[in-house]
């Protein structure tokens, strides 16, 4: 292995010789540094994929947030598909209206009506 040699605190001399001594996790300062670089690495990698897990989720809420949009849209289509039939009922109900006030009205009202239309809305009764 290539040798290297580092300028270090005091106190940072003193956690690698706790940790490489005779009761220490590791059989040799030169282990305890190298450990803690491994660490390092480590923890880089361990971030980069917490920003990938981080992209990922804002993702997938863009991509909720796009569903959620569109089941909003598609709960607005159905809601006036469910007042389509009383609309088309309704229509009926004017049509017969109307074919009901020809039918009760004078010849000169009809037409009066030809030209102004037949007043189904306004209630005569």
């Amino acid at each position: 292995m290539p040798r290297l040699t580092v300028t270090i605190t005091e106190d940072q001399n003193d956690l690698v010789e706790d940790l490489s001594g005779e009761n220490g996790e590791y059989e040799s300062k030169s282990a305890a540094v190298r450990n803690f670089i491994q660490a390092g690495e480590e923890r880089e990698e361990l971030q980069a994929e917490v920003e990938r897990l981080r992209d990922r989720l804002e993702s997938r809420e863009e991509r909720i947030d796009e569903l959620e949009s569109q089941l909003r849209k598609r709960s607005n289509i159905e809601d006036k598909i469910e007042d389509l039939p009383d609309k088309i009922r309704d229509a009926d109900t004017y049509t017969e209206r109307r074919q009901r006030k020809l039918d009760q009205a004078t010849l000169g009202q009809r037409l009066k009506w030809r030209f102004t239309g037949v007043p189904v809305d306004i209630d005569e009764d």
